[in-house]
């Protein structure tokens, strides 16, 4: 079948990608894109600054289900020797989507496909007829067969900073521009010390400023020199059982279990060469780019399977069900999952070696200003002072609400969190078998693996799949002008 309109809401990289396979799926006659910004340049690639890697290898980026290799090939057609391996500078990858989109337009049209990008944000999603209405906050009113949901995700404010979000000693991660004008020898605090805290590092102490990341876990990344597709079956193999087919909860320990046992097995590096338990993070940091320079982190070639394999596997699982198997997973293999390219973690070390960078387990209890520079006292009654501070806490996942059948999106809206099925769609709370599809971190509440290109993909394949498949009732039998 070939719908008469699909809407696709929101156009970072998950959203630019869906119009990519929309487009080459043949699966649309008409396709509105909602986002207010320009195509391609979601906060997770906004940065233009160099010196910010993608945390993903090159050969694992492709917006193209059909094309695996066109990050990469487009790289080259720039002139750029970059090989599948590569971590690339974040910016040329906001570059290759907005280009690819831009390039889209004319291929839509050769293709008898209408492209239109509505500089607008969706307020809320309600059925309308055998269709959909979508209302924008500006006030106007479109129609769609289906509805893809592809926001980002927020940045997180965590409680303690809250009172000072609007102060410009107290930032964000991605907006480091603000600290430009500290002194070069200024102390900073990064709360977090994971993969947006890393970056938040690098550009500070290329700044020249001393800085202290702090988490309850204190505990930053793992590193990885790669990180791109393998043959799929291997992991399966070393896990000793067919870990995909089966909906048994109690399988996730014995997959664990079995993806230790093989990861030290068939002539790999025994698993302690493959890993550092060192207690200080700094020194944990040293030894695990040596192990990943001298190839022992065979861990790595299996990341990207992984991800597919366990987001297949859970979204086959009650909610209770993988709830309690994705806690063994962030508490066990969260930092391999999330690791950081060997490049970055040489800054890291650097900056750690000549005294610039301290990484402390602690909690905040809360922050004050005093004698003009920030005071952070710790849940152990300790208390420091800074002369900025930057939260580098995470994010959140689109928020969405279901409130009367109709689907209402962002911040301090009413309503229940809606469902998302196996097949993600959203249910709006009717008795219907919806056409609206959450995908990447609008689907977060049910597929926990969702970072990264890798695993946002073969969700869109999933979805162009299931819209190849709807009946000839559902198109919307409007005419062209309609």
């Amino acid at each position: 079948m070939v719908l008469r309109d699909v809407a696709v809401v929101g156009a970072g990289a998950t959203g630019t990608a869906a119009v990519v396979n929309l487009v080459r799926s043949g699966v649309a006659q008409r396709i509105d894109v909602f986002e207010p910004g320009a195509i391609g340049h979601g906060d997770a690639f906004s940065s233009t600054d160099p010196a910010l890697l993608c945390n993903t290898s090159a050969d694992s980026m492709s917006l193209d289900a059909g094309r695996p290799g066109d990050f990469v090939d487009y790289l080259h057609g720039l002139g750029m020797p970059v090989a599948p391996q590569d971590c690339v500078p974040r910016y040329l990858f906001a570059q290759y989507c907005r280009d690819r989109y831009l390039g889209l337009r004319s291929e839509a049209s050769t293709r008898g496909v209408r492209l239109r990008h509505h500089r607008d944000k969706v307020a809320s999603v309600a059925g309308a007829g055998p269709g959909y209405a979508l209302l924008t906050e500006g006030g106007a009113e479109w129609p769609a067969d289906a509805v893809m949901l592809c926001m980002g995700v927020d940045a997180w404010t965590p409680p303690v900073v809250r009172p000072f979000w609007c102060h410009p000693g107290v930032v964000p991660a991605s907006a480091l521009g603000s600290t430009s004008t500290l002194p070069r020898d200024a102390r900073v605090l990064v709360l977090g010390s994971r993969l947006s805290a890393v970056d938040a590092v690098i550009l500070l102490g290329r700044s020249g400023c001393r800085v202290q990341v702090a988490s309850p876990s204190g505990t930053l990344p793992s590193v990885r020199t790669r990180m791109y597709p393998s043959d799929r079956g291997s992991l399966t193999a070393l896990a000793g059982h067919p870990w995909v087919g089966t909906t048994d909860a109690a399988q996730a320990d014995r997959f664990v279990a079995g993806l230790v046992r093989g990861l030290a097995g068939h002539g790999r590096p025994h698993l302690r060469d493959q890993l550092s338990l060192a207690d200080d993070p700094v020194e944990r940091l040293r030894a695990e780019i040596a192990i990943a320079e001298e190839g022992h982190n065979f861990w790595q070639e299996l990341t990207v399977e992984f991800i597919a394999l366990t987001n297949e596997w859970l979204l086959r699982q009650p909610p209770a069900a993988w709830q309690d198997f994705w806690e063994i997973v962030e508490g066990v293999l969260d930092r391999y999952i999330s690791a950081m390219p060997v490049d970055n973690a040489k800054k890291l070390l650097s900056l750690a070696d000549a005294g610039r960078l301290e990484v402390r387990g602690r909690r905040p209890a809360e922050l004050f200003r005093t004698g003009g520079r920030w005071a952070m006292t710790w849940q152990d009654g300790s208390c420091d002072r800074f002369d900025a501070v930057v939260y580098a806490t995470g994010y959140r996942p689109p928020a969405l609400r279901c409130a009367g059948g109709r689907l209402l999106l962002g911040e301090r809206r009413r309503g229940a969190p809606p469902a998302v099925s196996a097949d993600l769609r959203v249910d709006l709370g009717r008795d219907a078998d919806e056409r609206v599809f959450a995908v990447g971190q609008c689907s977060a509440t049910r597929v926990p693996l969702v970072h990264g290109v890798v695993a946002v993909v073969p969700q869109i394949s999933h979805v162009m799949r299931q819209l190849r498949a709807l009946p000839a009732g559902g198109r919307r039998g409007v005419s062209d002008d309609g």
